[in-house]
């Protein structure tokens, strides 16, 4: 998750100026100010005047820049489980709302269903909350041993979803597995203690200043490191014999209309399409329009990623991505040519080839490898108006067992 920190006074205060941290565990302590985050303590009652609902805070699923996320029971009867993500006050956060709404009236599968939405009036401002279903963050469950048709599966849940966000109007922008969850509809089925019961004991940090003056109903007592649903994830589903997952996308900070300007490029260099790499390294454009074929090549480095074990730029800058996306591509842009002058011819062929074995251990056997490599290499093309649309990727032979018939 990306985020906006423009409205951060100049009085913040800095890591320095606490008793306590909590080592990169929990979201940045001094960023609870004014337009940042929303204090919350576990147990708090959050209230919807959407739909009356009453949420009761019971721990935290995640946070990034741009929000924290926690676990949250309804108090009424039903006592059901929902994610809720409660924004910073940076008054651009309705976007994310708007752009869920408008994708899940194409009753989508694989985007996180918006059950509520509010607005929460705190002492650092106003803050947008969503409401959603609960999923497992996928990075972490993929450290773990997979069957190759579990990461096929997955892999095609995300083309699907991207399919339905275009048809929708919508660009994610940001698509990286950092925002990929799998869905947990057992947490309906388990008794709410029992739930309690399994995940770890919060993990707290006071959050205390050095210097008393500095208190402030900004921040809160303490900040809590996030639970391992992963692992809980893995522990519910252990006694259900062969499991297929279903992936969706949480996640949309970033997205806006096809067309429209984003207010600010935030994007992971994961995620960073070859033509806003282009746009922000050599004609130093530092806000670049981000369209459909940036997703798809995000869409490309995903799959990428849920089958070779980390992601296709690994520890690489923003300034030496360039040669890397050459390498793999192997077809140049005419506007590229100038900038590579002195660059090797690249060889597409020797670096796929390089990757071969490695993909292959995700696979089914070598014919599903290839078909693998092959439907990389037509995603992964440096020309945006090259690559497939995430509706016809859904068709590819690779998908086959999951095509539907249209």
């Amino acid at each position: 998750m990306h985020g906006h920190c423009s409205l951060l006074t100049a009085t913040e205060l800095g890591p320095d100026d606490f008793h306590f941290s909590s080592m990169n565990a929990t979201e940045d302590i001094t960023r609870y100010v004014l337009g940042g985050y929303h204090p919350v303590i576990i147990g708090d009652i959050l209230r919807s005047p959407a739909s009356s609902s009453s949420y009761r805070v019971m721990h935290k699923l995640g946070f990034g820049s741009y929000a924290t996320v926690w676990l949250a029971q309804k108090t009424d009867a039903s006592r059901a489980f929902f994610a809720i993500k409660i924004t910073i006050a940076d008054g651009l956060s309705n976007r994310e709302t708007e752009c869920l709404r408008a994708v899940l009236r194409e009753c989508s599968s694989n985007i996180v269903t918006l059950a509520d939405a509010f607005e929460l009036h705190g002492p650092n401002g106003v803050h947008s909350v969503l409401v959603t279903d609960i999923v497992a963050p996928i990075l972490s469950l993929l450290s773990s041993e997979r069957s190759p048709h579990w990461r096929k599966k997955v892999a095609y849940d995300l083309t699907n979803a991207i399919a339905q966000l275009h048809a929708s109007g919508v660009v994610h922008g940001d698509l990286h597995l950092g925002n990929v969850g799998i869905s947990m509809p057992q947490l309906s089925t388990q008794d709410p203690e029992d739930v309690m019961q399994d995940l770890d004991w919060p993990e707290l940090t006071l959050v205390l200043p050095t210097d008393h003056r500095s208190a402030s109903p900004s921040l809160p007592a303490y900040v809590v490191a996030p639970c391992n649903m992963a692992a809980y994830y893995n522990k519910i589903i252990a006694g259900q014999g062969k499991h297929e997952p279903h992936a969706k996308i949480f996640d949309f900070g970033n997205a806006h209309r096809a067309g429209t300007q984003p207010t600010s490029f935030q994007c992971a260099i994961e995620a960073c399409a070859p033509e806003s790499v282009f746009a922000r390294v050599v004609e130093q454009n530092e806000n670049p329009p981000i369209e459909v074929p940036a997703d798809v090549w995000a869409l490309g480095a995903m799959i990428y990623e849920i089958f070779y074990g980390s992601s296709l730029f690994r520890g690489v800058g923003i300034r030496g991505v360039m040669s890397h996306m050459v390498s793999l591509a192997g077809a140049v842009p005419s506007q590229w040519e100038a900038h590579l002058l002195s660059a090797p011819p690249p060889d597409a062929d020797a670096w796929w080839g390089s990757r071969r074995d490695r993909l292959r251990k995700a696979c089914i056997d070598d014919q599903d490898t290839e078909a693998l490599i092959g439907l990389l290499r037509k995603v992964l093309v440096l020309d945006p108006s090259f690559r497939p649309s995430a509706k016809v990727i859904c068709r590819d032979i690779w998908f086959q067992k999951y095509r539907k018939i249209t």
